[in-house]
């Protein structure tokens, strides 16, 4: 029987998982990691533990394969997007830098005036999280590591180099790095001056779902693979998870409610020009492209009204219970989901979460449906942008709030479009293994491979059209309370005190 390794790099952990051609799982190893946040807002971690969780992940599914009379026939990698590891032949020369570290804000700031060109050339304007400021930021201040570095890397660019013995990068990733030019999709000169970088220490780009290398006698022998097997290459983590969920089309929009949210539509050609309310990726599906829209905060905001509302002793059970008994009703709280800052429409770090029209008569619930209500217009709102670009008939959703049987109802009613909960629940793997199954020639197209793989019924959310005017209502509520406190010291979170 032939397989395929998947191995899906997170933020707090690796996992490896062996797939057949139809899906099934067939073995699945998980290893953690922690990154090391500091004070001075730094996250890192140390790059070797990638590759010795890596090497373990292809050992036992090597093991596995061998035990069973099974072979790989492939290797495909996608992995968190915009976290840097420079090297010097293919060793570290410094910790990694997590996408997460905050050190680089002060020279995103910086740069600024540029914001308009980066958007123009790399469809982003200069983002802290992506990998090109990163760099620029390491030259600056540590330039003793960026000089005796020869390439900068992000994670599976680092890994398969280890593999493969090449260096390389996918687009998907070179699209969340304002390096690359998002017309020509190759590095971009202008860019690099800017940043100061050097062409020299960035890795090959290829496309996304091509074979990159094959695995060394070296890394052969150090895992039991067979020396020779091609690795994939197969995208970005959110590319790789719509992909798996199903979004395939382009009349479709993909809204992963992780810890932060993505809003994803799928299109053919860029848009003559670029607007800042969008970022522009590259899709998991070669020749495709994808609008991005990232919320800085989705199912952090139910987390944070839980741990600070309810006791440890109460679940989900009731908090569902407690949104289901709100539901239909014309609740007069209004609130902004703004913990970490608004990103839809605006670029507006400051502002922060806000309630109005509590009375004595307030219940929990109450703020807390408000809450999740104004969570779910914001997307809506994000949603609205991506319709100039084209019709949108249905959304898939993922993440951790599509445990929710209400909240899913909400979302169909905020969207007023048809929600469907795929039932996948390892997207990302499943978006990968899809790309190495048509790499591979098993399945001629994506959608032939996503129906042969993705197994399950899928479940269906219908607008509940006599909830529609209060939501809407409700959204003129909140932006006027985001406009009445835009700008404000009400609004703000950290307001210098005065001088006396």
């Amino acid at each position: 029987m032939k397989t395929f390794v998947i191995i899906d790099i997170g933020t707090s952990s690796m996992r490896g998982i062996l797939y057949d051609a139809e899906g099934k799982c067939l073995f699945e190893d998980q290893l953690k990691y922690q990154p090391e946040y500091r004070k001075d807002g730094s996250v890192v971690q140390d790059a070797h533990v990638f590759y010795d969780h890596c090497l373990n992940i292809s050992q036992k599914c090597a093991q596995y394969a061998a035990a069973h009379q099974l072979t790989i026939q492939a290797i495909s990698m996608t992995s968190q997007r915009s976290s840097l590891i420079p090297t010097r032949d293919g060793e570290p020369t410094d910790k990694a830098i997590m996408w997460q570290d905050t050190r680089v804000n002060s020279l995103v700031k910086e740069y600024a005036a540029y914001n308009d060109f980066f958007i123009k050339r790399s469809g982003s304007r200069l983002n802290a999280v992506y990998l090109g400021a990163k760099i620029s930021w390491l030259k600056q201040n540590k330039p003793d590591v960026y000089q005796e570095s020869d390439k900068m890397l992000n994670i599976p660019s680092y890994l398969l180099y280890q593999m493969t013995g090449e260096y390389s990068t996918d687009t998907t990733y070179g699209s969340r790095t304002n390096l690359m030019n998002m017309r020509t999709l190759d590095w971009d000169p202008d860019l690099l001056k800017i940043l100061d970088v050097d062409v020299a220490k960035l890795p090959t780009l290829i496309q996304p779902g091509e074979v990159c290398g094959k695995v060394t006698h070296r890394f052969a022998e150090l895992s039991g693979l067979a020396a020779g097997t091609p690795v994939v290459s197969a995208g970005g983590d959110q590319q790789c998870a719509a992909l798996g969920e199903g979004l395939l089309r382009n009349d479709t929009v993909s809204i992963n409610t992780g810890t932060g949210g993505y809003i994803i539509k799928n299109i053919d050609l860029l848009p003559e020009e670029f607007t800042d309310y969008l970022i522009y990726n590259c899709s998991s599906i070669p020749g495709k492209y994808i609008l991005e829209i990232d919320l800085l905060a989705c199912s952090s905001i139910l987390n944070w009204f839980v741990d600070n509302f309810y006791d440890a002793t109460d679940n989900y059970d009731q908090i569902n219970h407690d949104i289901a008994q709100c539901y239909g009703k014309n609740i007069n709280v209004t609130a902004i989901p703004y913990p970490k800052g608004k990103s839809v429409k605006t670029n507006d770090t400051r502002i922060r979460t806000a309630f109005t029209n509590i009375g004595l008569s307030t219940t929990k619930p109450d703020m807390l449906y408000a809450l999740m209500t104004s969570l779910f217009m914001e997307i809506n709102d994000g949603i609205d942008i991506l319709r100039s670009y084209g019709p949108i008939a249905s959304v898939i959703i993922g993440g951790g709030l599509t445990n929710s049987e209400i909240m899913n109802q909400m979302q169909a009613d905020a969207y007023g479009l048809t929600i469907h909960k795929s039932p996948v629940t390892e997207s990302t793997s499943i978006g990968a293994l899809i790309s190495v199954l048509v790499n591979q020639g098993v399945y001629q197209t994506f959608e032939e491979a996503y129906g042969h793989v993705v197994h399950g019924t899928t479940a269906y959310y219908k607008p509940n059209r006599g909830n529609e005017a209060f939501q809407h209502e409700f959204n003129d509520r909140k932006r006027e309370l985001y406009s009445g406190l835009q700008g404000t010291k009400a609004g703000y979170y950290k307001v210098s005190n005065p001088v006396g």
